[in-house]
């Protein structure tokens, strides 16, 4: 009771009805099928924050021809369905699955990058990738997605201990990942790399290192966003204190609400925040409803303010209900109503309770995509 009075409070603070706000029972519950208008979706701006190239590496995998395009084929038909005008895409990075299953960091991640760019570059004219200012959506797109290539973890960048390169030398393989085209980079992946540690080392972790701020520093000079989502949390501080552009954590969740190391603390959601940056709440199957998805939207805007929220992930859809299935070749599908749903289904449901949560549409904009869209305006090269 305390704590939907204290939500309550906050929304009519914040020029919110609350007419909206009460949900029955059945609303709340995991199985809840609102209905909706068609298209509900498509009316914004939807940036997809962290999407991981599992289902080209399941299908890919087949090694069957009808396989041989996932994205044109499989995945960018149902995107554009569901409305998703831009899609955060890793493109390499230190976990072995971001490197199509290969263990060399640096050749791994170079060859996920021909394959994202070879397959957007199968979907004549469908698909295209954000690299400046003038390639951030003004408005909802129509049978077109964009791609914002990213790099989970700065292990492929890492330089040899020796010979002690110049400066200059020593940040060379960044800027040929930037001349690729990749935009944006999270400093470690769960481990430890040259650049800092990821929460696998301790929730608190080390700061970064010397040749880690060195990262920070360059990045913010090419126009590239700095992501923290595996970061430890002195790492996040750290890299809050020297950024001079805003940083993104694309698919986390809050301490108070799942309590891992993995997810954020008040502390770390604040340090984001600081920098004008956006941290993006994301679906994890058997742990987050929708629902709690939006309770945790709402903690946010409390703590940290509208403008720093955005949507890592609504989890997998009926077209590939999870890892290692592809729909025709397994014909189990694992429990859970969201992954038997389409990604329409996923936005549509995910926007109607926002709605029913009492957020204005302006609001909802900024939550689905508007947030990732103003930092890009900040971060990207002209």
């Amino acid at each position: 009771m305390k704590k939907e009075m204290k939500r309550r409070e906050f929304l009519a603070k914040s020029g919110i009805g609350l007419a909206m706000i009460t949900m029955s029972s059945k609303a709340m519950s995991m199985n809840f099928k609102p209905v909706l208008p068609a298209g509900i979706p498509h009316d914004y701006v939807i940036v997809e924050g962290h999407r991981d190239i599992w289902e080209f590496n399941d299908r890919f995998a087949l090694n069957d021809t009808t396989q041989d395009s996932p994205l044109k084929d499989f995945l960018l038909p149902r995107l554009i369905d569901g409305g998703v005008d831009v899609v955060i895409m890793p493109a390499g990075g230190d976990s072995v699955a971001e490197r199509g299953g290969s263990d060399r960091l640096l050749e791994g991640s170079l060859r996920v990058v021909d394959m994202l760019l070879t397959e957007i570059e199968k979907t004549a004219g469908k698909a295209s990738i954000i690299k400046t200012k003038s390639d951030i959506p003004t408005g909802p797109l129509k049978d077109h997605v964009k791609f914002f290539l990213d790099l989970e973890g700065g292990s492929s960048i890492e330089i040899e201990p020796e010979p002690g390169y110049h400066h200059d030398r020593r940040l060379a393989l960044l800027r040929n990942f930037f001349r690729l085209g990749i935009r944006g980079m999270q400093l470690t992946h769960q481990g430890r790399n040259q650049l800092g540690d990821g929460v696998a080392e301790g929730k608190m972790g080390g700061k970064l290192s010397r040749f880690g701020v060195e990262v920070v520093e360059e990045m913010n000079r090419l126009g590239m966003m700095i992501g923290v989502s595996h970061l430890s949390a002195n790492g996040i501080f750290h890299v809050a204190e020297i950024t001079g552009k805003p940083i993104a954590s694309t698919h986390t969740n809050i301490q108070k609400f799942i309590n891992t190391s993995r997810q954020h603390s008040d502390e770390e959601l604040k340090a984001i925040a600081s920098t004008g940056g956006v941290v993006g709440i994301r679906y994890i199957e058997g742990q987050t409803s929708y629902e709690m998805l939006v309770d945790e939207i709402e903690y946010m805007a409390e703590l940290i303010g509208m403008d720093h929220i955005g949507v890592g992930w609504l989890g997998h859809d009926v077209g590939h209900p999870r890892v290692g299935q592809v729909p025709g070749y397994t014909d189990e599908l694992p429990p859970g109503e969201i992954e038997k749903q389409t990604m329409q289904e996923h936005w549509a449901r995910f926007i109607e309770i926002l709605e029913k949560r009492g957020f204005e549409k302006h609001d909802i904009s900024k939550i689905l995509g508007g947030n990732f869209l103003r930092i890009w305006e900040r971060i990207l090269p002209e």
